[in-house]
């Protein structure tokens, strides 16, 4: 792939669509998806990386505010790991 075609290469980008997912990992993002559905997370973190991206899964309910809660925390520490000082 040209530099041009990996315009998101370094870029982390958060998702719950499965298009959104596939369209930034072939642009090389690290997509983080988030959904409550953990096969279907991980079949399409498959899909993900087989395009050239990483994935990273959050499992849950984002419309319970306990795990929209965890999931912020949850994002905070991986974006920290993903992007040390």
């Amino acid at each position: 792939m040209t530099a041009v075609e990996r315009r998101l290469l370094g870029r982390v980008v958060v998702t719950s669509d499965a298009a959104v997912a596939r369209a930034v990992a072939g642009e090389g993002a690290t997509v983080v998806l988030v959904g409550a559905d953990a096969a279907a997370l991980g079949a399409l973190a498959a899909e993900v990386e087989a395009l050239g991206g990483r994935a990273a899964l959050l499992v849950g309910d984002l419309s319970d505010p306990i795990t929209g809660a965890v999931t912020r925390a949850t994002l905070a520490e991986l974006l920290g790991e993903l992007f040390p000082d």
